[in-house]
């Protein structure tokens, strides 16, 4: 019994010093700080997305493009719909609206094109709309995650619920309705009426109209403010934007003076009797909303939160300034750091107005180059950045690190040479050379905004034309492959007909 009771003494020791020993491992364990190992790129996943449609002979399916912003590289095309007239986008996804072909032998119905918008290798998912909604022309978001889409023709938005990817109600408003105001910050959307100079207010919790709010004259855009307590209407008929309280449900009164019109209800953009504004961009910094007035070489900035009516004065909606710019604006954008603005000075001549339903199919009318610099301290244009022709779209990365500019009618000219004095081989072809071939090749430009100067790729000293883009759009027909013609360049492929883009957006 004593052997016996020993051995029994000497493991229940043994077994306390082993455990006091990885209590004492398990303390000083806390102390190692794991060294990760190498990763990729450490820059924030955003995506720039440009929009384009496929004018084939006989129509073909648009597509988007992807381009990495750390990463300034393309990282995906999607295929999308027929004729894309709209790319919106929700808390983690992207949809498009395809407005189809309902003149063709076989009508083909718009639709809408959904999938995550990181992830352009995703499965995108295809929602056709009813046989009873005509000319779908735009869409937005609400709180919990719902899609929303203007129907123009036939005066309705659908609801696309999320997670369900089909149409689960149909909502009647007023005339025309041609964009739609809301974000995830608001669970109600304002949904603007061109042809009846309205606005429907729609509750999203049960999809049941709340009011109609009288606004300007033929209001064409809208943008709500990232808290969702203001949606900024612009009217592009009398050259005015609307305020509306969100909570109040009304048209706010602007700030007395010059620029406050309309019996008090609204502020008068640009300079001269006919702005023509098409498009506003909310700054979240300084809390501005930038307006483009396509009408003349202008854009507006006007004050975008703090507005009170129960305080003692007032703090109503007013604009701040009207800065000149270089050309006709067609698109503006804003760093969000609140340093400056971009706007794309497309000098666009579509008759009659330029507006996002008449852009996709006038590009050809807009021939400008230029991108102005806007310094948002100072309200002036400090500077022009030249780009391709067609200068139609700009959006700024949410770092404020780059800006992308669509434009749409950029070219590449190729130069021969395979003939002298052009040619630079030992061995050059008879003959006189060939005059420059021209190709319609529509391009991306990335602006660095440390330096404002686009970040330009690489091309054979064959092409002549300058400045080069960053990118080109997708080919039309993907099984195209580039050519060279050893008779004329040995160097450069001669480009497939490409794409036309026009518009680009940044996610997230």
């Amino acid at each position: 019994m004593k052997v016996s009771f020993k051995t029994m003494w000497l493991l229940a020791s043994l077994s306390i010093l082993m455990l006091v020993a990885v209590g004492c491992n398990d303390t000083l364990r806390q102390f190692i700080v794991p060294v990760p190992s190498p990763s990729g790129d450490p820059g924030t996943l955003a995506h720039a997305i440009t929009l384009s449609t496929n004018p084939l002979p006989a129509g073909g399916n648009g597509s988007d493009m992807h381009i990495d912003v750390s990463g300034d590289s393309s990282v995906g095309i999607v295929p999308l719909g027929l004729n894309p007239v709209f790319l919106g986008k929700t808390t983690n996804r992207v949809f498009i609206i395809n407005s189809g072909d309902p003149t063709a032998t076989i009508p083909i119905p718009p639709s809408v094109s959904t999938y995550i918008a990181l992830l352009p290798t995703s499965t995108v998912s295809t929602v056709t709309l009813p046989a009873t909604s005509l000319n779908p022309v735009a869409g937005a978001t609400s709180s919990t995650g719902n899609i929303y889409i203007a129907n123009r023709g036939s005066n309705n938005v659908d609801l696309i619920a999320n997670g369900v990817f089909g149409v689960t109600a149909s909502i009647a408003v007023g005339t025309e309705p041609v964009m739609i105001a809301g974000n995830a910050a608001n669970n109600k959307i304002f949904v603007v009426n061109h042809g009846s100079n309205n606005v429907t207010e729609i509750s999203t919790i049960d999809d049941t109209v709340i009011k109609t709010i009288p606004v300007g004259s033929q209001p064409i855009w809208a943008v709500m403010s990232p808290d969702g307590l203001f949606v900024f209407v612009v009217n592009q008929g009398d050259g005015t934007v609307s305020v509306i309280d969100t909570s109040l449900d009304i048209v706010l009164p602007c700030a007395p003076g010059p620029s406050c019109v309309a019996g008090g209800t609204a502020i008068k953009v640009g300079t001269t009797a006919s702005p023509s504004p098409n498009f506003a961009f909310y700054e979240p910094t300084l809390k501005r909303v930038y307006v483009s007035n396509t009408g003349e070489q202008s854009v507006s900035v006007i004050k975008g939160n703090g507005f009170d009516l129960g305080s003692n004065p007032q703090v109503l909606p007013a604009k701040i300034a009207d800065i000149p710019v270089s050309g006709l604006p067609t698109s503006i954008t804003a760093l969000s750091n609140g340093t400056r603005a971009y706007a794309a000075l497309g000098n666009c001549t579509i008759a009659p107005a330029v507006n996002h339903l008449t852009l996709p199919a006038n590009v050809s009318s807009c021939p400008g180059n230029l991108v102005s610099v806007i310094d948002a301290v100072g309200l002036r244009e400090t500077g022009t950045i030249g780009v391709g022709p067609g200068a139609i779209s700009v959006d700024a990365s949410s770092d404020s690190s780059r800006v992308y500019v669509v434009s749409a009618n950029d070219i590449t000219t190729v130069r021969d040479d395979v003939h002298a004095p052009n040619c630079t081989d030992t061995a050059c072809l008879a003959g006189p050379v060939q005059p420059d071939r021209t190709f319609p090749t529509p391009s991306i430009s990335i602006i660095k905004t440390a330096t404002n100067v686009v970040l330009a790729t690489p091309v054979n000293g064959g092409i002549v034309n300058r400045p080069l883009p960053t990118f080109h759009v997708p080919q039309q027909d993907p099984s195209c492959v580039p050519t060279i013609d050893p008779n004329f360049n040995d160097d450069v492929p001669l480009p497939c007909p490409l794409q036309n883009p026009f518009m680009v957006r940044t996610f997230p």
